[in-house]
C-alpha cells in the first residue's frame, strides 16, 4: 500500500513537470516564430519599407605617435593604441579585423547587421576618413 502511494506521489510530480517545461518550450517556440515571421515580411517586402539612410563621414589626422606606431605594421589588424584613439575620437570600433595594407593606405572594412562602415588612414599624411552608413531598425532585422 505504500509503494502505491509514493507511484502515485512521483507519478504526480513528474506529470506536472512534463507539463510545466511543455509550456516553457511552447512559449519559446511561439516567440521564434514571431521573430522568424517578422525578419520574413521586412525581407520579402523591403521595398515597400522606406528607410532613409543615415550616413556619418569624419576626417581627422593621427596623432604623429599613432602614424608611425601605424607604419610599423605591415599586415594584420590595427594596433591597440589606434583602436582605442579611434573609439574614443570617431566612436569606430575597430576590434580584430584585418585590415587591408598598402604602401599608400590602410583601409578596414566593417560592414555590421543594419549598415555598413569603413575607414581609410593615409600611411603618410596620417589623414583617417570614415564613414558609417544606419540603415534602420528594420534592416537591422532583415
Amino acid at each position: 500500500m505504500a509503494s502505491r502511494v509514493v507511484n502515485k506521489k512521483r507519478k504526480a510530480f513528474w506529470l506536472k513537470q512534463l507539463h510545466q517545461w511543455h509550456w516553457i518550450t511552447s512559449a519559446i517556440c511561439l516567440v521564434s516564430l514571431v521573430l522568424f515571421s517578422v525578419t520574413g515580411i521586412t525581407l520579402n517586402h523591403a521595398a515597400d519599407i522606406r528607410a532613409e539612410p543615415v550616413i556619418r563621414e569624419s576626417e581627422v589626422t593621427l596623432p604623429a605617435g599613432l602614424l608611425e606606431t601605424l607604419n610599423h605594421r605591415q599586415q594584420g589588424p590595427l594596433p591597440a593604441e589606434l583602436q582605442h584613439w579611434l573609439k574614443q575620437q570617431l566612436d569606430i570600433e575597430a576590434g580584430d579585423k584585418a585590415a587591408e595594407w598598402s604602401a599608400a593606405e590602410v583601409y578596414l572594412a566593417l560592414p555590421r547587421p543594419g549598415g555598413d562602415a569603413w575607414l581609410a588612414i593615409d600611411r603618410n599624411s596620417g589623414e583617417v576618413i570614415s564613414e558609417v552608413t544606419d540603415q534602420g531598425w528594420v534592416a537591422f532585422f532583415g
